[in-house]
C-alpha cells in the first residue's frame, strides 16, 4: 500500500509538566541513507525497526522488494519477496508492536478468481506462515477497500464495498491468522460513499461499523449517527443510535477505547452550513450498556481563539473557523480525549490568463494550490466539558504535489506531544516542531536546516520507532532517501 499517516494512537495521559528542552543542533542526531531510485510504478511503505534493523517494503506491479538499512542506515541486504498468484494488490502491511515480524494482507488472482492472502514474516524477511484467509470469486466490479486496525494491533477489519448499499465487512485475528467473521450489512436507505463515516476494531475483535443519517441542514434536528456492532464471537447487538440534536457534523473521528471499554468520538459542528465549524463536541457510547450512553457535548469555539485563527477574516456575528479537519482524537486514561485538528484547503485554478501556460506545461491539467496551516488542540474531561485548548501557528504552501511535503508528524511520548514540520515547502527549508504538555503550554523549537543536506522531509508518511527515534522518507526528483532521526537522551 502506499505510504500514509501512521495510524497507531495510544491511550495517553498527557504529563502536567513540561521539561526544558535543549534547542542546539546537536539535539538532534539524523543519520541518512543512500539514495534510492524510485520508478513512477513504485510505491513503498516503511515497516519500522525490527531486528536492530530498518526494513522498507517497495511494492512494483509484479515485484515485491524488502531492504534492511543498519544502525548507520546503510543497506544491510535485500530480498525480493516470493507472494502468492498473479496480480498482487497489498492492502496493509502490519509490523507486530513486539519487533518480532510482520504481516503481509493482500489480494491475488488465481484462475480468473480473487482471494484474501495473510503471511507472516519474520524481522529477517523470512516466510513463517502463509494462509489464504477467503475466495471472493470473481468481482462484478472493482470493489472499495478500506483497512482498519486494532490499538494493539492483533486485529484487523476489512471493508470491501461492491455494492454501494451492502458493505461488506471481515475481521480477521493476525496472531492466530484466521477469519473471525465474514457478514454484509443492509442499513436501510444507505448509500457507502455519502453516509459511511468510519469503522474500528476493538483489542479483542468487536467491530464497529457508523453511518450517519439526515446530515443537511433541512433535517438537522433529526441528525443522528448509527453505530453497528458485531461481536468477535459472531452475534450481532441491536443498532445504537447516537442523536446530535440540531447540529450538523462538520467532521468527526471515532475511536475505540479499550481501557474504558466505550467507543468515543470527537468532532467539530455547524448549526447553518458547512461552511465553518462553530464548536466541536465529545461523545462516548457504551455497547454493552447503550443505556449508559452519554448524549454528545457541544462547545463552541472560544472567541479569543477564533479571531487568533481567523484573523482579518473573523465574523464577530458569526463565529468560527473554516477549512478544519480532525486530524487524530488521543485517548487519556481518565475517559478523556486530546482532540487535533487542523486547517487545510485545496484550490484548483482554472483562470483564463493562465490557461495558455497551463496547456502548454501541464498539458491542459489545472493546477492545485494545497494550503496546510495552523494545528488547533482541544482538551476534553471525560464528563465533556473543556480543559483547554490551544494554537500552533504555521503556513505550509504548495503546488501540484498532493500536499504529500505538508502537514505535520506526531511523535507520542508519556508526558508530551511533539508536532514536527517542514516551515516552507521547498528544497531548501527549516524544520521546526512545536512540544505541548499536558496543560496545554507548548514550545517552538527550530530543530535545523535542510541546507546542503538535499532532504525533501514527508514528514505525513514517516514511523515513530521509539520513544525519541523516528523514520522519514525524503523524496527528490524520483529519488527516495531514508532519515533517522534521534533526539539526544542527555
Amino acid at each position: 500500500m502506499p505510504c500514509t499517516l501512521p495510524t497507531r494512537c495510544f491511550i495517553l495521559l498527557l504529563g502536567l509538566c513540561l521539561g526544558i528542552l535543549p534547542i542546539r543542533m546537536s539535539a538532534q542526531v539524523l543519520t541518512v541513507s543512500d539514495e534510492i531510485p524510485m520508478r513512477n510504478d513504485t510505491e513503498y511503505t516503511l515497516l519500522g525497526k525490527l531486528g536492530g534493523q530498518v526494513l522498507l517494503l517497495q511494492d512494483r506491479e509484479s515485484k515485491q522488494t524488502l531492504t534492511a538499512y543498519g544502525r548507520s542506515m546503510n543497506e544491510s541486504w535485500e530480498k525480493e519477496l516470493e507472494l502468492r498468484g498473479r496480480n498482487i494488490r497489498i492492502l496493509e502491511t502490519i509490523t507486530a508492536q513486539d519487533g518480532t515480524g510482520f504481516h503481509l494482507l493482500y489480494l491475488f488472482r488465481e484462475r480468473g478468481r480473487n482471494h484474501l492472502q495473510l503471511d507472516r514474516y519474520n524481522p529477517a524477511g523470512n516466510l513463517q506462515d502463509s494462509v489464504t484467509l477467503k475466495d471472493f470469486g470473481t468481482f462484478m466490479t472493482t470493489p472499495e477497500e478500506e483497512i482498519y486496525l486494532s490499538e494493539d494491533e492483533t486485529k484487523a477489519l476489512m471493508l470491501i464495498v461492491e455494492q454501494q448499499d451492502k458493505p461488506r465487512y471481515l475481521g480477521i485475528d493476525l496472531d492466530s491468522m484466521t477469519l473471525l467473521y465474514d457478514r454484509t450489512l443492509e442499513p436501510d436507505k444507505f448509500f457507502f460513499g455519502e453516509d459511511f463515516v468510519q469503522a474500528e476494531i476493538a483489542n479483542d475483535g468487536d467491530m464497529y461499523f457508523i453511518a450517519l443519517e439526515n446530515n443537511f441542514k433541512s433535517r438537522r434536528k433529526e441528525h443522528r449517527y448509527h453505530v453497528y456492532v458485531h461481536d468477535a464471537n459472531g452475534g450481532s447487538r441491536e443498532v445504537l443510535d447516537v442523536n446530535l440534536g440540531d447540529s450538523l457534523t462538520y467532521d468527526v473521528f471515532f475511536k475505540y477505547d479499550n481501557l474504558n471499554k466505550r467507543l468515543a468520538a470527537g468532532g467539530l459542528y455547524s448549526t447553518r452550513d458547512f461552511i465553518r465549524a462553530e464548536g466541536y463536541f465529545y461523545l462516548w457510547v457504551d455497547p454493552v450498556n447503550p443505556r449508559n450512553e452519554l448524549r454528545p457535548t457541544f462547545q463552541k469555539f472560544p472567541v479569543n481563539l477564533v479571531r487568533n485563527v481567523e484573523g482579518r477574516k473573523f465574523n464577530k456575528r458569526r463565529p468560527g473557523i473554516n477549512e478544519l479537519t480532525v486530524r487524530d482524537a488521543m485517548l487519556r486514561r481518565d475517559g478523556g480525549m486530546v482532540m487535533i485538528t487542523e486547517r487545510d484547503r485545496q484550490l484548483q485554478r482554472r483562470g483564463s490568463i493562465a490557461q495558455a501556460q497551463m496547456l502548454n506545461t501541464y498539458g491542459g491539467r489545472s493546477l492545485i494550490d494545497y494550503h496546510y496551516d495552523e494545528i488547533v488542540v482541544f482538551a476534553v474531561n471525560p464528563d465533556g466539558t473543556p480543559h483547554w485548548s490551544n494554537i500552533m501557528h504555521k503556513k505550509q504552501y504548495s503546488q501540484d504535489d498532493n500536499g504529500v511535503y505538508s502537514s505535520f508528524f506526531l511523535l507520542e511520548t508519556p508526558t508530551r506531544l511533539r508536532f514536527l514540520f517542514n516551515d516552507e515547502v521547498r528544497f531548501e527549508n527549516s524544520v521546526s516542531e512545536y512540544v505541548l504538555n499536558g496543560r496545554g503550554e507548548f514550545l517552538r523549537n527550530s530543530l535545523f536546516h535542510t541546507r546542503d543536506l538535499e532532504l525533501r522531509l514527508r514528514f505525513r508518511d514517516g514511523i515513530q520507532v521509539a520513544a525519541n527515534e523516528l523514520i522519514l522518507p525524503s523524496e527528490h526528483r524520483n529519488r527516495l532517501r531514508l532519515v533517522k532521526m534521534t533526539y539526544d537522551a542527555k
